[in-house]
């Protein structure tokens, strides 16, 4: 069974799903869940993905399809915990961004509302850039407190998200043709400085998905908007999930 946890109102008729970044797990979203929650009196529920944080399971001979995988990983989630009982927003960070629209594409049905923070919905060359730098980074140790997250495994947790972004088979990864199934009015978050994507991921996804959009561009904020202006991210979404 996948680690997961519940928090907010659990009477509430609307519950958020939080699904992590490419090295993330559920303690490194620290209290920013339950702050949403509690902000607009819903439910919440937070998961470790297989292979993060205390989940089990692991990471090796990662495939290009890894985040279509993972969206259906949060089928069986919302199968078996979350049922249909409740409106359904996801709250993605970035690859949980684009999982979550991927889920909501393929589902569009069962989701309500979405909150995309950094999503990609294509491989940028600065991306690219981004991931190369990151990997000299983890050389030099700077990426060590990951084992505090995901224990002895924290290398295999950041190779297998450097390796795969840095792959031939990865670069032409692309669900752009995915978003006019999209059913949910989406909130897109983007730091003005994210050095894994450009403003081009918010464009595209504001001019593809067919129902309401809103952004928040953030300026001199890196790839972590809801921890660099926790206050000007949590405001937005706020306002956008207490809306109809």
């Amino acid at each position: 069974m996948l680690n997961h946890k519940f928090i907010g109102n659990e009477n509430a008729d609307t519950i958020v799903i939080f699904l992590h970044q490419g090295l993330g797990s559920i303690s490194q979203w620290r209290d920013f869940p339950t702050t949403v929650c509690a902000a607009i009196n819903a439910y919440g529920y937070i998961y470790d993905r297989v292979g993060y944080g205390q989940s089990p399971g692991n990471l090796k001979d990662r495939t290009a399809a890894y985040l279509h995988e993972a969206a259906d990983e949060l089928s069986a989630v919302i199968s078996n915990h979350i049922g249909t009982s409740r409106k359904i927003i996801l709250y993605g960070h970035s690859d949980g961004a684009s999982i979550a629209l991927i889920y909501a594409a393929l589902y569009p049905d069962k989701i309500f509302k979405i909150v995309s923070e950094a999503a990609h919905v294509l491989v940028e060359q600065i991306t690219i850039d981004g991931v190369k730098a990151a990997q000299l980074d983890f050389e030099k140790g700077y990426f060590d407190g990951l084992e505090k997250y995901h224990g002895k495994r924290f290398k295999e947790v950041f190779n297998a998200w450097n390796d795969i972004w840095l792959s031939k088979e990865f670069k032409d990864w692309n669900i752009v043709d995915l978003l006019p199934n999209i059913k949910a009015k989406t909130l897109i978050i983007q730091g003005e400085d994210d050095i894994y994507g450009s403003l081009k991921q918010v464009e595209l996804i504001n001019a593809n998905i067919p129902v309401e959009t809103k952004t928040l561009i953030i300026p001199n904020c890196g790839h972590a908007p809801h921890k660099e202006f926790e206050n000007d991210t949590l405001i937005a979404v706020k306002n956008f999930l207490s809306g109809t």
